[in-house]
């Protein structure tokens, strides 16, 4: 057995060159999950503000009662009670009439997400 170096074979020159290319793959691959990772949270964010502005929105619709609601009936719009009487009545809207901000599957994921971002 001699201790000289040996040019490398064929076998060995082609291995090196797969581990080159899974290296370069995994690389490509990294930075793409990056990416989507990335994007994906940006759309959580964008989801949120959205969920966010519905549940707003739909405050303001429950809490006129002059007009009155879906939920609750059209009785103040039938009854016609004066615009100075209704915006002394601030009331809280249960959560279980939010009909619209109930009906996502994200909205109370979304709400707590951000609100881990508010603080």
């Amino acid at each position: 057995m001699s201790s000289s170096t040996q040019p490398p074979t064929e076998t060995a020159v082609s291995t090196t060159t797969l581990d080159s290319r899974k290296s370069e793959k995994l690389a490509l691959v990294e930075k793409e999950l990056q990416d989507l990772l990335a994007k994906k949270k940006m759309l959580d964010r964008q989801l949120a503000t959205i969920e966010s502005n519905i549940y707003s929105y739909e405050g303001s619709y429950l809490d006129d009662p002059a007009t009155g609601n879906i939920v609750k009936g059209y009785d103040g719009y039938v009854h016609a009670v004066s615009r100075n009487d209704t915006k002394q009545r601030k009331i809280k809207i249960p959560e279980g009439d939010r009909i619209f901000s109930q009906s996502s599957v994200t909205y109370q994921k979304s709400l707590e997400a951000k609100h881990r971002e508010a603080f």
